[in-house]
């Protein structure tokens, strides 16, 4: 069969939905099958701290004045104010990308507020930006920035909406797990965020003593306990309960957010960082409605073991995680050949759509941008899920040696010191996104344009089957 000429996708709406692919894993393999089927529709509901469904606030502006404030937080080494670099302008993660497709105001009147936040190891010297983007460092800061910026703007009825990418991604995440921990603070409780946040900081640590006893208030529990939160709200400190309309985030790595480098675990760096950002709730709460994430197949550095979400038993999180052909920067944009970002941004984009207001044209542009590209660098444009597959495994990230991905095999990691358990994860609702079967069934190029691409994640332990419909499966 013949492949379209041009790399854009027939429709953003329509063709970059997850189609119903089934993942089989062979009899002999010990694992259970991952079916992978149509993902139901983002749903607007979102649970309270006592399990009940509330309804959150619709789309239109008939209940009167409210805003959107969307968080965006780039990845590591990402900064959308770079300017020039090497004689040419910075290239654009998806961060930067979406948060210029977000309309100021929607088209029926919302403000739409969107708060960058560049990554961490953007400043200073080499040797500076390398710590930052390899440790803990700043990880904290950013986090109680971003969530600063909520609780200081946030009035009853407004949406909240977190994006971010690889660490940033980390970073939207741990947000969303500080407000179904202990709310939205008041502008009377930011006086005592630095002893809140240490306070959640250390929730599961036994050997924990706070600095200040009698702050945010005397007598306190643990922050694990649900009255720490109470007694908050009850003394006007803090809002309980504020739904996240939804989060969407480009594949999230490490377990606690941080690639983890075999030297520098060694030297103590990291060793001493992780345990500073172990208590970062990456499990969905049950107060965000909508959670999205896009995953990077053929990303094969193990420091950059993707953080797979889970929904716990009873969660009414409306999940869906994605596989996407290429490598981590690939996914998450900041390659000269932007084809499969564009094409996990085209995705973000469908599944934002029922809660944000975008300048769908923006996509096109992207697209006809990389199709310059092509015809500058290539003299001809690539066919739809044919863009360049990159890989990172040179110099210090080359030390590690190579590990395929797992689509459904991932296992829980213990949240105080980031190691994997023997218990794997249930209920990721992970999928295969079109793209990947297009680039493998029409022997598209492989990783760095050699040879054809074989996906080895999904071809050393899986048989692909496109599901029709009853009595029409076939085999790939």
């Amino acid at each position: 069969s013949r492949v379209r000429s041009r790399s854009r996708a027939p429709s953003t709406r329509a063709s970059l939905a997850p189609t119903p692919i089934v993942v089989d894993v062979p009899r002999s393999g010990a694992k259970s099958p991952l079916i992978i089927e149509v993902p139901a529709r983002p749903r607007s509901r979102s649970v309270g701290r006592n399990g009940a469904l509330m309804d959150a606030p619709g789309l239109s502006g008939g209940r009167g004045m409210f805003k959107r404030l969307i968080v965006a937080c780039d990845g590591t080494w990402n900064n959308s104010d770079d300017g020039m670099k090497n004689g040419s302008l910075a290239i654009p993660s998806n961060i930067t990308r979406i948060s210029r497709a977000i309309k100021a105001v929607s088209q029926d009147g919302i403000p739409q507020i969107v708060n960058y936040h560049q990554g961490l190891g953007t400043e200073g010297g080499p040797l500076s930006r390398f710590i930052g983007g390899t440790t803990g460092k700043g990880l904290a800061d950013d986090v109680r920035e971003a969530y600063s910026f909520l609780a200081n703007n946030y009035h009853p009825g407004d949406e909240i909406l977190l994006l971010g990418f690889s660490r940033g991604a980390f970073t939207a995440r741990s947000i969303a797990g500080l407000i179904g921990q202990v709310g939205l603070l008041t502008k009377k409780g930011l006086n005592t965020l630095p002893e809140v946040y240490e306070d959640v900081q250390n929730r599961r640590n036994p050997d924990y003593r706070p600095k200040h006893t009698d702050l945010p208030f005397p007598r306190k529990p643990s922050a694990d306990d649900p009255r720490y939160a109470e007694e908050l709200e009850r003394r006007g400190l803090t809002r309980l309960d504020i739904p996240i309309k939804a989060i969407g985030v480009w594949d999230t790595v490490g377990s606690l957010g941080i690639p983890r480098i075999g030297f520098l675990q060694r030297a103590g760096l990291q060793m001493k960082q992780s345990r500073a950002t172990a208590f970062y709730d990456t499990k969905l709460s049950n107060c965000v409605e909508n959670a999205f994430q896009a995953l990077a197949l053929d990303e094969n550095r193990p420091s950059f073991s993707p953080a797979v979400w889970e929904k716990p038993e009873g969660n009414r999180t409306t999940l869906r995680q994605v596989w996407f052909p290429g490598a981590h920067t690939n996914v998450g944009g900041g390659y000269d050949d932007m084809q499969l970002a564009n094409i996990t941004l085209a995705w973000m984009m469908s599944q934002l759509e029922p809660f944000l207001d975008m300048r769908d044209e923006y996509l096109f542009e992207q697209d006809e941008l990389n199709e310059k590209y092509y015809k500058k660098e290539e003299g001809r444009v690539r066919p739809w899920s044919f863009g360049k597959v990159y890989s990172e495994v040179k110099g210090a990230m080359a030390l590690g040696g190579t590990a395929l991905r797992r689509p459904g095999h991932y296992t829980a990691v213990d949240p105080y010191n980031g190691r994997s358990t023997d218990r794997p994860l249930r209920q990721t609702n992970e999928y295969i996104h079109p793209s990947v079967r297009t680039r493998h069934r029409l022997q598209g190029p492989g990783v760095l344009d050699r040879g054809t691409y074989d996906c080895r994640a999904l071809t050393d332990n899986y048989k692909l089957i496109v599901d029709y419909g009853p009595g029409n499966q076939k085999s790939g």
